[in-house]
């Protein structure tokens, strides 16, 4: 067998009490970015609240212990520069102790991506997030037939979000137990397009996690089943996009290794050419092309908010209202602005938007600026590796910054967390990358190699 994407032949431990306790706190921190609505409704924000700093304590030590001084180089001046405009947009705000202290929040998020890429690998990092939504998707659509078959109804949160004794909208309910109608589900996050979010970037994990034979070919096959499922379900228009554009991105940089610099570069002009036609193709139709996936022209409301949030820009558009990531209740000028349906909105639906709007526009310059680098890097590790597993990366960023032009996912939790990670870890240096095969991998994925391989190889991965 040619080893396309054959492991290193050093591995770790797994039955070590290192090993194993870092690994518990890497799923359970990954659980509380990915899930944090559950555990929220579930205890409560005190709950929630002690959750995040056992485990950030915890991620803490365990940073501080293994002498994190190598993986700290490898944070980009383009990062901190991100970091810098948004605590000056704080210290510059109205509210500026709430600012300063959602900008420690995003330290703190930060820090958990900070010790996974000095803690883990490209492929474990894979399999803790792959572990943690495989749960994550296969309780929500278990919660979902509880709620349609048993319950035969809505369940309100343990802990409720809203005040009196009857929920002002159905939004409100953890789930509203719609199955078996038609109607979008909402998993156990209780939201309908994080539970896509999730099931998209899940998605791609089990692809890949597939195609090195990351775990048993069975367990990716129905993970694939029920990310695609739970996609489907909860009909979220913003990741059907999403997802067209990872599968785009999957079928060049694949097609692009191993070609010379005139070639590759054709392609990316060709995918680049194609993406605008259909942008522009979807903006000019936009009627007829939401109706075509059960949605209004304005994207359910979205360029309601979009205007409201342009109109507010021009009153601070250097220095921004204050870093806050998801707006925060109470908060002007965000209080009252977007209410829909008896439902407060608490973000621009647009992370660049809410980039601008929070951190001024040197916050948003920063924030493309990360996210450019950090894209091309990615896609560079994507396409001059031969190992499938140096995919997901890239793939996931594809995804999360498609889906943040209709959210703001990106700036808080799993989308904060992974694009802190994707920034970091990307820099590591050619030397902690997997070996590489003597084919491309398109000759494993589309040949022989792949129907070859043999499972056992990676159980001790």
């Amino acid at each position: 067998m040619e080893p396309i994407t054959q492991p290193i032949r050093v591995v770790y431990d797994t039955r070590s009490w290192a090993y194993r306790s870092k690994t518990w706190i890497a799923y359970f921190a990954a659980f509380g970015v990915v899930s944090g609505d559950t555990i929220r409704y579930l205890v409560g924000w005190v709950g929630f609240g002690v959750w995040t700093v056992i485990f950030t304590l915890a991620v803490w030590v365990m940073l501080v212990r293994s002498k994190p001084l190598k993986t700290l180089k490898l944070i980009p001046w383009y990062l901190y520069m991100l970091y810098g405009f948004m605590l000056l947009s704080g210290l510059l705000s109205s509210y500026a102790l709430i600012s300063v202290g959602a900008w420690l929040v995003s330290i703190v998020t930060a820090s958990f991506s900070l010790w996974l890429a000095h803690a883990f690998d490209w492929r474990h990092i894979l399999r803790v997030f792959a572990n943690t939504i495989r749960f994550t998707l296969i309780a929500s659509l278990v919660f979902e037939f509880v709620a349609a078959v048993i319950v035969r109804g809505p369940i309100l949160p343990v802990f409720k979000n809203f005040v009196g004794d009857v929920p002002p909208s159905r939004a409100f309910y953890w789930t509203q137990g719609n199955l078996f109608n038609g109607e979008r589900i909402q998993g156990i996050m209780g939201n309908a397009n994080l539970l896509a979010y999730v099931g998209m970037v899940g998605l791609i994990l089990f692809a890949v996690e597939f195609a090195i034979i990351g775990t048993k070919r069975s367990l990716s096959v129905w993970s694939m089943v029920a990310a695609a499922v739970s996609i489907a379900l909860a009909k979220s228009a913003g990741i059907a996009f999403a997802i067209a554009a990872v599968v785009v991105a999957a079928i060049v940089s694949i097609a692009a290794e191993g070609k010379d610099y005139e070639t590759r570069h054709r392609y990316y002009r060709v995918a680049w050419s194609v993406a605008g036609v259909i942008g522009f193709f979807v903006l000019s139709f936009r009627a007829e092309v939401f109706a075509l996936v059960g949605k209004s022209p304005d994207m359910t409301g979205r360029t309601m908010i979009w205007r409201k949030v342009l109109a507010l820009i021009p009153e601070r558009p250097l220095q921004g209202f204050g870093w806050l990531s998801y707006w925060l209740p109470g908060v002007k000028p965000y209080e009252g602005l977007v209410v829909i349906h008896h439902v407060p909105y608490y973000q621009a639906h647009n992370a660049f938007l809410d980039m601008w709007l929070q951190s001024g526009i040197f916050g948003l310059l920063a924030f493309v600026t990360v996210i450019v680098i950090t894209f091309i890097k990615l896609w560079q590790l994507a396409v001059r590796h031969t190992s499938a597993l140096y995919l997901w990366p890239i793939l996931v960023f594809m995804g999360i910054i498609v889906q943040n032009f209709t959210e703001s996912r990106m700036l808080l939790e799993l989308g904060w967390v992974l694009f802190m990670l994707f920034a970091i870890k990307v820099n590591e240096p050619s030397e902690a990358l997997e070996p590489l095969g003597n084919s491309p991998k398109r000759v494993r994925l589309l040949g022989r190699g792949l129907r070859r391989s043999q499972p056992q190889q990676q159980k001790d991965r």
